[in-house]
């Protein structure tokens, strides 16, 4: 599923950054932007996720809770810090101002979610309670979500605070709430995970799953059609209302009983493509957007057709699943590479 979700994002951002003005109204391009824009939610779902087969793995090692929990959260820590590497690096190669170095993108509501969800953890000892805690704080925070936005004590921090709760035009693309809650369902989905123990045990989780996943969608599609119970003003549906976010729960979850279905019907060498993007999804990241975004991409800013643009997309993704193993081969010969740029490689891959 990880392979699948970092295809999508790399059609979100070619087709965001390089289809034409023309194009921009178009039917299908709709629909290919709200494909695309469930990379955001599949990567911090599946965050969560790993986050919680790892902290298994930790415990069945031998390791105390305590220990597996502050691994956990140095996770988040890194992946946080690195997120202020890669804007850093943009500001350095000129593709962007100072003010930039601040704006709140994927990593750094990834960051913070995962040292909360490494927290809730931690704290339960049986994987009951874990899940419990897990789910209970998916639905506190997309409940919450559109009251924090308008609350008026939000106007009262400092500006670069502020982007983490409430979105802002050129400093936020994405907010702490709701967008934490994918993290949140993510372990719950994780923890339950690691209690099977055999493939029949597999299949009805996965069988789960998908009954789940069918229901929150239906449910939140219906649940938007109904009044609303925040005060006027607080929640619209493509922000952060519940629903709309229950319904993108609901169909990221669908992904995962559908790539384990499919798993066996894939061609071999596009499974291994996929498993390849999705080892080192933060390091696709990280070299892509630089790509799609600037660099020579700037010649081609909305100039391209949409069709062209989904093909560029597929070739992407092809070319980065040659440029992973490269990368891996890279950092592990050693010669006069720079160090730091070594450990930063890496720590990415």
């Amino acid at each position: 599923m990880r392979g699948l979700a970092v295809v999508l994002m790399v059609m979100a951002h070619i087709v965001d950054a390089w289809t034409r003005e023309a194009d921009r109204d178009r039917t299908a391009y709709y629909w290919v932007t709200f494909l695309g824009g469930l990379a955001g939610p599949a990567f911090l779902f599946l965050a969560g996720l790993g986050s919680a087969l790892s902290g298994a793995a930790k415990l069945a090692r031998g390791i105390p809770r305590g220990a597996a929990c502050r691994a956990l959260v140095m996770r988040g820590l890194t992946i946080f810090g690195l997120a202020f590497v890669f804007r850093f690096q943009g500001f350095v190669l000129g593709l962007g101002s100072p003010v930039d170095l601040l704006r709140v993108d994927v990593l750094n509501v990834m960051g913070p979610a995962l040292v909360a969800a490494a927290l809730l953890w931690g704290a339960a000892s049986s994987a009951a309670a874990r899940v419990v805690l897990a789910v209970g704080a998916t639905i506190a925070i997309a409940m919450i979500a559109p009251l924090v936005r308008t609350a008026l004590w939000v106007d009262a921090l400092p500006a670069p605070l502020q982007w983490y709760l409430r979105p802002t035009p050129g400093h936020t693309n994405f907010t702490l709430l709701p967008w934490a809650g994918f993290v949140c369902a993510g372990l719950a989905t994780g923890v339950c995970l690691a209690t099977v123990r055999d493939a029949g045990g597999e299949r009805r989780l996965q069988l789960a799953l998908a009954a789940l996943a069918v229901t929150a969608t239906a449910g939140a599609y219906w649940a938007a059609l109904q009044p609303t119970i925040y005060p006027p003003g607080r929640s619209t549906f493509w922000g952060a209302s519940p629903t709309f976010f229950f319904v993108r729960l609901g169909l990221v979850t669908a992904l995962l009983p559908a790539c384990w279905a499919l798993r066996g019907l894939m061609p071999a060498r596009l499974g291994a493509g996929l498993a390849t993007l999705g080892a080192a999804s933060l390091f696709v990241y990280w070299v892509h957007v630089e790509l799609v975004y600037g660099g020579i991409a700037i010649l081609i800013k909305r100039r391209v057709p949409l069709e062209l643009t989904l093909v560029a997309a597929l070739l992407a993704s092809y070319g980065l699943t040659r440029l992973v193993p490269w990368a891996r081969a890279w950092v592990a010969t050693p010669d006069r590479k720079p160090a730091p740029m070594r450990r930063l490689v890496a720590k990415l891959l």
